[in-house]
């Protein structure tokens, strides 16, 4: 029996930041950064919101957080806080009113718009938002709450405090026709890509999914991909669990 070797495809990355989902992302974040606000950035799981985000941030030295699961974040709030604290200021505190403190100093530099990212808000527990919703009251520091759509918004609806101050929202798009093609368009043709699309309707994480089992599909029986047609496509997606 052959064996084939399954490899994720990589992308490059300079074409993803051609696509529209990430262009508009990062028109969303130019404009957050600009004012004192907390923000909200949402999107389907597999939209590219955190790419978008964590590229922007890493740009221009924004710290970028990922919230940890909850149940983590209710049994030990103060090294998630300390943990914060030290990776933002190079600095270790000792505890977490001195993680607090040495937030809000930073925060607090004359002449300087400071932001903070908060991947995977949607886990943060009511503590931790009020936390940072009183840093942003405090001293001005834009918070980006980035999370699933729907369920970030479930979690702000619980905490009126917080989404009262949330000034700016952005749901991420998906990728389109259009971004297809600029991602793969000299890999399959035209009719395929359409099918591609229809199948994983603009989802990068599908798109993902799906192309990475059909370069190997296509070395396995001796074809150039872009000679692969739409019933091939239904062979490699047979069992293929693209959503729930």
């Amino acid at each position: 029996m052959r064996r084939v070797l399954v490899q994720p495809v990589t992308y490059d990355e300079a074409k993803l930041r051609e696509t529209q989902p990430y262009r508009a992302t990062v028109a969303f974040l130019r404009e957050v950064v600009k004012v004192s606000c907390m923000a909200v950035l949402e999107g389907e799981p597999g939209t590219g919101k955190t790419f978008g985000a964590y590229s922007f941030a890493q740009k221009r030295s924004i710290p970028f957080i990922t919230a940890v699961e909850k149940v983590v974040m209710e049994k030990a709030p103060s090294r998630f806080f300390r943990s914060i604290a030290a990776e933002i200021t190079g600095r270790q505190p000792v505890s977490l009113w001195d993680a607090l403190e040495m937030m809000e100093q930073w925060a607090s530099v004359n002449g300087t718009q400071r932001a903070i990212f908060i991947d995977e808000a949607q886990w943060l527990t009511g503590k931790a938002l009020d936390t940072f919703r009183r840093l942003h009251d405090t001293t001005g520091v834009t918070i980006l709450l980035i999370g699933h759509e729907n369920e970030l918004s479930r979690m702000l609806n619980r905490y009126p405090q917080a989404r009262d101050r949330v000034a700016m929202r952005f749901v991420v798009p998906q990728l389109s026709m259009d971004d297809y093609r600029l991602l793969h368009g000299n890999d399959f043709n035209e009719e395929l890509l359409h099918s591609i699309y229809e199948l994983t309707e603009g989802n990068f994480r599908r798109l993902h999914r799906v192309v990475s089992l059909l370069f190997p599909y296509a070395r396995a029986r001796g074809k150039a991909t872009q000679e692969l047609t739409v019933s091939d496509l239904q062979v490699v997606s047979r069992y293929l669990v693209l959503q729930w």
